[in-house]
């Protein structure tokens, strides 16, 4: 059909809808169903040209982004994009009101712009999308009273049709940015999280723990060696069972801890003394909080403080469990001011940020992994006092 000037029967229009809708089977991306569209326009409707805009991202103007005619020789090409402010000429009045609009003689339309050539009939149509204009489908003729009230109805068909596979094409887009952002950071939660795992094993760590057993066995402390090689042995162990564990029970943590704060103790004598609480774990036995986090923490704080104090720390942990949370506290008091010296070892500063990975957590999974950190010093007595609170979700199992 080349001219539709002459009446059309409903079963035409319909063929015609069809046509449009069959031919947007196999399309994949916004570009392929909009040079679809203009193509459509052209072979089926018989128009001289198509051209179709989309909003900006600013939605302050139109630029073309398909067309069919004289403005694309070949290809996908357009030959100097129109960039058509939104309010001025017939598509930015479409446009700017959502209204359809029907130009039958361009010389008596003040608002009229020309694009490649000077053409005497125009009609535009609005592209709708939640109720907002994202774009408009634009013929011109070069004669004048060319386009009918059919020609209209076909054409805002015709742009409901595409609207739609628009949206669909935008919201699977959407959703693979969102699943590939989702993905970029669960990669960057599994490199913290081997990080910390890595801090836990590092070479400083392991270092530290072999010199102090060479320091006991030189000693002839038979029981203290053995002691410490048996505790470091276990907390090896658990920081490898880690790696492939999302969470883990507190039961288990309040284990590493102790195993951890021996070692520690045992390291720095008098100069580290600790506390740990269960605190209610009796009557939450399968209580689960995000693997990981709580080992970091401890790591950081300790050799934070410990390797900046001039004098005595006492540090002190516990758990208070409930059906939908668990909270891990932590205190730390120096007996007396941290040295204020910047001579903390080079290697604190690899160690796994806790917060950082908190964050990460919090944005791969509906956790709402909470904390707060208090600070205070003392310039009656000289001590300073640090506490931390970590607000977990309970991950056991219902």
């Amino acid at each position: 059909m080349n001219n539709l000037q002459s009446h059309i029967s409903a079963s035409h229009i319909e063929d015609i809808l069809l046509h449009f809708s069959n031919s947007m089977g196999d399309l994949e991306t916004e570009e392929e169903i909009l040079w679809d569209m203009t193509r459509n326009c052209i072979s089926i409707l018989g128009f001289e040209d198509a051209v179709v805009y989309l909003v900006d991202e600013n939605k302050e103007y139109l630029e073309q982004k398909a067309a069919f005619g004289p403005k694309n020789p070949e290809g996908n090409e357009i030959i100097n994009a129109l960039k058509v402010k939104i309010g001025e000429g017939v598509t930015g009045e479409v446009a700017s009101t959502g209204l359809p609009l029907i130009i039958k003689d361009t010389r008596t339309y003040k608002k009229y712009i020309k694009d490649d050539e000077f053409r005497l009939s125009e009609i535009a149509v609005p592209i709708m999308l939640e109720g907002k204009v994202i774009g408009v489908i634009d013929s011109e003729h070069s004669q004048a009273n060319y386009f009918t009230d059919q020609h209209l109805k076909i054409l805002l068909a015709v742009a409901s049709i595409y609207a739609g596979q628009i949206a669909r094409i935008r919201a699977l887009k959407s959703i693979k940015e969102s699943e590939f952002e989702r993905w970029k950071i669960q990669q960057k939660a599994s490199r913290l999280k081997m990080e910390a795992l890595s801090a836990q094993l590092s070479p400083h760590f392991v270092f530290n723990s072999l010199n102090a057993i060479q320091h006991y066995i030189l000693l002839e402390d038979k029981r203290k060696s053995l002691r410490f090689l048996s505790i470091f042995g276990k907390l090896l162990r658990y920081f490898m069972s880690q790696l492939s564990e999302e969470s883990v029970s507190v039961k288990d943590e309040l284990q590493m801890l102790d195993w951890y704060l021996q070692l520690q103790k045992l390291r720095y004598g008098e100069k580290l003394n600790y506390s740990l609480s269960e605190g209610n774990l009796k009557d939450f036995p399968h209580a689960r909080i995000s693997s990981i986090i709580v080992q970091s923490l401890i790591e950081n704080l300790l050799e934070e403080q410990i390797s900046q104090s001039d004098g005595h720390s006492e540090i002190e942990l516990g758990f208070q469990i409930s059906t939908s949370e668990i909270k891990f506290n932590v205190l730390i008091n120096n007996k007396k001011e941290l040295s204020g010296s910047n001579d903390t070892p080079s290697y604190f500063n690899s160690l796994t940020p806790w917060e950082e990975y908190i964050r990460i957590l919090n944005e791969i999974r509906p956790f709402e992994i909470k904390s707060k950190v208090f600070e205070e010093v003392n310039p009656g007595n000289g001590s300073y006092l640090k506490s931390v609170e970590i607000i977990f979700p309970n991950l056991a199992n219902p």
